[in-house]
């Protein structure tokens, strides 16, 4: 065997198996057990590559997306553990969810009320108001637990007793993304948070545009970055803005 015949078997072995179950009614389910978290786009690049491969001549929609972390102390490394990635295949041409034009242009009217939408979801989460479940995809798949942990994460870092609110900033209108669940039009906003105890946030709030008026979450991936961190580590503004892009 040649040494590069060798390297490539070494690097194979070395790769997280994918497993790929049947959910009766729900599609499939993609899990992978453990992997380094540096490795996730890769990951994640053979999970899309063997979801499309079961869809065959289909077209392949994503949905729930979830997975445990842990610290490999032996390596100084942090592990993703028992990642989960639901998937189903469609037929593009009977798909109810048809593309914007590439030119199509959010109106005025459009954002404020899409801005209003996730004001309200704001709300919700920011006082833990479980009504704020409906107002995501059901692709997502949002239980009453992971609410109350989403909730959980958006407060832990606010100085006791403490009240202010959760404000959206829209960064953001795509047309047809590529990553998104659906085609269409897609709003992302980031979060403002005005509690005392938090530096700052990370991430943002996708919405899709089902059609005029008529919004719901795509993704929430909010990080709250608490005041005790950032003077614990004398971070600075710019050390802030590359911790965002971690």
């Amino acid at each position: 065997m040649t040494i590069m015949a060798i390297a490539l078997l070494l690097a194979a072995s070395s790769e997280p198996g994918i497993q790929i179950e049947a959910v009766p009614g729900r599609g499939y389910s993609a899990k992978v057990a453990t992997f380094d978290s540096s490795d996730a786009a890769i990951v994640m690049g053979r999970v899309k590559a063997a979801a499309q491969e079961r869809c065959a001549k289909q077209s392949v929609r994503f949905g729930r997306h979830y997975f445990d972390n842990r610290v490999d102390t032996a390596r100084n490394v942090m592990l993703v553990e028992n990642l989960r990635q639901s998937f189903f295949c469609f037929d593009p041409a009977t798909d109810p969810y048809k593309p914007v034009p590439a030119d199509w242009v959010a109106s005025p009217a459009e954002t404020a009320d899409a801005t209003v939408f996730v004001t309200r979801f704001l709300d919700r989460m920011n006082s833990g108001d479980a009504a704020g479940i409906a107002m995501m995809d059901p692709l997502i798949e949002i239980t009453r637990a992971d609410w109350d942990n989403l909730h959980n994460g958006a407060a832990q870092h606010r100085a006791e007793g403490s009240s202010g609110t959760l404000t959206p900033k829209l960064e953001t209108w795509s047309n047809n993304p590529e990553d998104a669940a659906y085609p269409g039009a897609y709003a992302l906003f980031s979060v403002i948070d005005d509690h005392p105890g938090i530096a700052g946030t990370c991430g943002g709030i996708l919405v899709q545009r089902v059609r005029e008026g008529e919004y719901r979450i795509s993704q929430y991936d909010v990080q709250y970055i608490g005041e005790a961190l950032v003077q614990q580590q004398g971070l600075s503004d710019a050390d802030l803005d590359k911790l965002c892009q971690r």
